[in-house]
């Protein structure tokens, strides 16, 4: 039988117990009330710091202030503070560009444009559906005016802001061609611009993808539907110089790509770490080759880092940025935004990060030749050394058909006509 404690015992155990507990509780108590002591002694001093400051300036600067740049300032400097390299400050305005900018919709002419040594804007690509190519704008046309602004270099970026605009707007342009010009009025108009540009060279379809915005899935996988449709062998893809994106497009892209299992996962600074995107079963089972540079970074980073880590695609070019950390924009009061850093990726199959080292290409090829990558019909792989080799890579991958099996399917595509 077992023994019996007695009421006085149980009653001692007790207060031990309670003892412990509240011990332990005042330690930890104490220890965090230090710690937000220390830390609002740190803030006090900072903002006394900073009204010490901004009292000198008030009292004695000649000039005025912009209360709203100063604010801005103000904070960009305290980003730019907490030594996290990524992390940055947006103006309310700056914010809702950028939020424009993620969905890869525009409101506006609908051109890109470059300075032609005159000054004056040169078009040097116009979007399929937008209101210039309806009004006949071309490559290579000169934009000599907008509105009431004859266009220099001194007021070229102004012009510039008065390419986009809300849609239904309309704005009055002054294109010069051949020496003539045509003055036209334009209705600004919303559409999505094209991120993924598609060719072939010879059995190999090349897809290059020049961001990874919202739209850019949808797009990404009609083109590579469409090359395994027409008999492409093998899929090149170029995410060179890609340093823009969202990082969740890239796994939905992966996902039309690869076998099942998990992509990636996120270790945050609480020691937590939670597994972000995974691939279904469904994959595309051609031979693969990613062209990537010293300008791939973010979500164009974890593509090529993606296809690497399931061993689905050979990289070729020069070793990436090394962008592998996740950050998050919080929205202020007044409409603006900061970004900081919260967590690092790490590849699930492989556990490797990427960020500050990059990923090493399978292939290390240099190019000395500046190439505008956005323009598909430009590529010429005598030029352009990487290219070169990944089609090079992309032959090796493509395995020949012995003689006998190739007769056996000639004699089978006879027997199967003739029936």
């Amino acid at each position: 039988m077992g023994r019996k404690i007695s009421l006085g015992a149980a009653l001692t155990f007790m207060i031990i117990a309670v003892t412990l507990v509240f011990s332990v509780t005042m330690v930890f108590s104490i220890r965090n009330f230090n710690n937000k002591v220390s830390s609002i002694i740190e803030r006090e001093g900072m903002y006394e710091k900073f009204t010490e400051i901004d009292t000198y300036v008030r009292q004695n600067y000649s000039g005025g202030i912009d209360e709203t740049a100063l604010m801005d300032a103000v904070a960009q400097g305290y980003l730019s503070g907490i030594d996290d390299r990524y992390a940055d400050y947006l103006s309310a305005e700056e914010y809702a560009e950028y939020l424009k900018s993620e969905t890869g919709a525009v409101s506006g002419v609908g051109v890109s444009v470059a300075m032609e040594s005159s000054g004056y804007m040169q078009v040097t690509q116009v979007y399929e559906g937008s209101a210039a190519s309806g009004a006949g704008i071309q490559p290579g046309d000169l934009i000599i005016k907008i509105d009431d602004i004859d266009i220099t270099a001194d007021t070229f970026d102004a012009a510039s802001e008065l390419l986009t605009g809300d849609a239904g707007t309309k704005v009055t342009m002054t294109v010069r061609r051949d020496d003539e010009d045509t003055e036209m009025e334009i209705t600004r108009r919303t559409l999505t611009i094209n991120t993924v540009f598609a060719t072939t060279f010879g059995d190999f379809a090349y897809i290059r993808v020049g961001d990874f915005a919202e739209s850019t899935p949808d797009q990404f996988v009609k083109a590579v539907e469409g090359a395994v449709d027409a008999g492409a062998k093998t899929l090149i893809f170029d995410v060179r110089s890609v340093n823009t994106g969202l990082v969740s497009s890239a796994a939905t892209m992966l996902d039309r790509l690869l076998p099942a299992g998990d992509l990636l996962s996120v270790s945050y600074s609480s020691g937590e770490t939670e597994v972000l995107y995974t691939s279904s079963a469904r994959q595309i089972g051609l031979p693969m080759v990613v062209l990537v540079n010293e300008g791939t970074a973010g979500a164009a980073e974890f593509f090529a880092a993606g296809m690497k880590d399931f061993n689905k695609a050979k990289l070729v070019g020069a070793q990436t940025a090394g962008y592998g950390s996740m950050q998050q924009m919080f929205m202020l009061e007044d409409g603006s935004a900061i970004r900081i850093t919260i967590g690092n990726y790490t590849l699930c199959n492989s556990g490797a990060s990427w960020e500050g080292t990059g990923i090493v290409p399978d292939h290390a090829v240099p190019l000395d030749y500046a190439f505008e990558f956005t323009d598909v019909t430009l590529l010429d792989s005598a030029l352009d050394t990487q290219l070169a080799k990944a089609i090079e890579v992309a032959s090796s991958t493509i395995a020949p058909v012995p003689e006998e099996s190739a007769a056996e399917t000639s004699a089978g595509t006879a027997s199967a006509s003739q029936g």
